[in-house]
């Protein structure tokens, strides 16, 4: 029997060189599941990620595991592990087009990356690659594949980018940013080729965004990081309408409305050079900080059933 979790980090800490980028990071995700990440530029999203690609060579695992599959990743051997992240992990750029080279077709470069996993089926290729576009709404095939990267717009490189993960049977798909350089009506229809992504193949997705109302709308569960660490980590739903940290509370009010509110803003930046060492390190920011709150050590709490929360305040009683 297959467990629920695809991929599992426990205790996570990474960074480059010595210097540590995110750290103290435990979580899952389970099997179909779309997870969002969200929080500011440079809250250790992006690094998240690529430790969990594990194809970044400045990028090191200082603490902790990463665990795919019932696999710890770490301990396999670096040229199986190399192969095990390329054949079951996907992961999809904000700039579609900078994942391909941007004047060979698409029908060389999908030829290309096949044969270098050795799945590459001269016969069949033509018909898998078709399947594949359709199942994200692209029909017209044979001229996709004929066409290069610039002479497509974002959202269908988005797609094909997507169509690709199909293509190759991957289990796991990171995506950064994935729609922040589109505009707002093609993001929308991004976003629902993710969730048709998950609906026609069952991978597994970790979509980083800085855009909570966007997670909202894709995620199954949010995970929101600051400076380095989860801040929240809860059932979409149940984060953007009964937020457990401020920062998150912070993060929602700076959403435009249709209604005409104004955003409010977040006073100050994050905290330079990754995770604080003590305390909160959202503390100087936070309207409702506590004096123990600068010297508390940090911890992951329930507040209720599947919902955490590094914030102090947050009891348990919903208040």
């Amino acid at each position: 029997m297959r467990a629920e979790n695809i991929l599992e980090l426990k205790n996570l800490s990474a960074g480059y060189g010595p210097e540590c980028a995110v750290a103290d990071v435990t979580l899952s995700l389970r099997r179909g599941e779309i997870l969002c990440v969200v929080g500011e530029s440079g809250c250790g999203k992006s690094t998240l990620l690529k430790a969990v690609q594990g194809m970044e060579p400045r990028l090191r695992i200082l603490e902790g595991r990463v665990v795919l599959d019932g696999k710890e990743l770490q301990s396999l051997p670096e040229k199986e592990r190399r192969k095990e992240c390329a054949e079951r992990i996907g992961m999809v750029l904000q700039n579609p087009g900078g994942a391909f080279n941007p004047i060979r077709s698409y029908r060389k470069q999908f030829i290309e990356t096949l044969r270098s996993r050795g799945a590459y089926e001269p016969a069949a290729f033509e018909d898998r690659a078709a399947e594949a576009l359709k199942k994200l709404g692209l029909e017209d095939c044979r001229r996709i594949l004929a066409s290069c990267p610039y002479e497509l717009s974002g959202g269908m490189n988005q797609r094909v980018a997507l169509a690709l993960t199909l293509l190759l049977g991957q289990e796991v798909l990171l995506a950064d940013e994935p729609t922040s350089a589109l505009d707002a009506t093609v993001q929308l229809q991004v976003a629902k080729e993710f969730l048709r992504l998950g609906e026609v193949s069952g991978v597994s997705q970790i979509v980083v965004t800085h855009n909570l109302a966007l997670a909202g709308f894709l995620g199954d569960r949010i995970a929101v990081m600051y400076a380095g660490r989860l801040a929240e980590l809860g059932p979409a739903k149940a984060v953007t309408a009964s937020p457990r940290h401020p920062y998150t509370r912070g993060l929602l009010a700076a959403i435009p409305t249709l209604a005409g509110r104004m955003p409010a803003p977040l006073p100050g930046q994050p905290p330079p050079g990754g995770p604080v060492k003590t305390g909160c390190a959202f503390a100087p920011r936070c309207p409702r900080a506590l004096a123990e709150c600068r010297s508390a050590p940090y911890a992951l709490r329930e507040a209720s059933p599947g919902h955490f929360t590094a914030c102090l305040r947050e009891k348990g009683d919903g208040k």
